[in-house]
């Protein structure tokens, strides 16, 4: 896939951060951009700048975990577009919490979120991209769907299914020129660490993160080359390097560092993912 102009992009998540980037990041390459997140609003905006800038943005709001909305609205990009090229599932939310104190409708969300509604978005345009001969399949995991950290992990066991998920469809889809890509940053700054369910009792995360734009620019190139696997940065690589060299030892660091590098008091006010 030389270039990108021409080629209709589907972007979940696209609302903010990551998604939001690389939507128009894609939009810089000549695609045709389909936002597709829950905030309504916040996609037309989004639209409006991309098309004002010269590119093609098409909004559609909808939640990935409502498996019969996701299929009627990827039916209609695909009668209105004429095809669909390249499906990134990115819409994602994470949960700061201890196992011992997982709240259980908060670890389902999670899941519906992350693992189902990355599901129900590949099977609603496989039979397109089956009809074309062709596509591309971006699902955005995580450093930590490679490697476990301490109080997130429900987001880390969401993120290890959909490698395991991204794993099989990859095999199953070849035969149908479809690839399958799996990018896999570290902690991103966005406002995904700002949301309730990830600043849990005061709490919050504060690691070092990439740029949402960096991300993107991974994402456009993994699609281009049809790349198996991306883990992103120098600092993503070497985290998952050290887990293979020696993972009781970074279990020993995570676990006495935690505490002082990774989480904060925080009394900034909270706002609301829609992914």
């Amino acid at each position: 896939m030389a270039s990108m102009s021409g080629n209709v992009v589907v972007v979940t998540g696209a609302s903010t951060g990551i998604g939001q980037a690389t939507a128009e990041a894609f939009a810089r390459e000549g695609a045709t951009v389909v936002l597709a997140a829950r905030s309504e609003g916040r996609l037309v905006r989004i639209a409006a700048d991309i098309e004002q800038a010269g590119g093609r943005a098409v909004p559609m709001a909808v939640d990935v975990t409502d498996r019969s909305a996701v299929f009627e609205k990827m039916k209609e990009v695909a009668e209105s577009q004429g095809r669909i090229d390249v499906l990134v599932n990115n819409a994602g939310i994470g949960l700061l919490s201890p196992v011992e104190n997982m709240d259980p409708e908060e670890l389902k969300r999670v899941f519906e979120v992350n693992f189902f509604g990355l599901i129900w978005c590949t099977q609603a345009v496989l039979p397109c991209m089956i009809r074309q001969k062709g596509g591309r399949i971006v699902n955005v995991s995580s450093v930590a769907g490679k490697r476990a950290l301490p109080h997130i992990s429900a987001y880390c066991a969401s993120k290890f299914a959909l490698q395991a998920f991204s794993d099989s469809l990859r095999m199953e889809a070849a035969e149908h020129g479809i690839t399958v890509s799996v990018i896999c940053p570290p902690r991103v700054d966005t406002t995904f660490h700002d949301t309730p369910l990830m600043r849990q009792k005061g709490q919050r995360m504060n690691a070092p993160s990439l740029s949402a734009d960096t991300v993107a620019t991974a994402i456009v190139r993994a699609t281009r080359k049809g790349s198996r696997e991306v883990v992103v940065s120098f600092y993503g690589k070497f985290f998952v390097f050290f887990h293979w060299l020696s993972p009781r030892l970074l279990d020993w660091i995570m676990k006495r560092l935690w505490t002082r590098l990774a989480m904060k008091k925080t009394d900034r006010p909270a706002s609301e993912d829609r992914p």
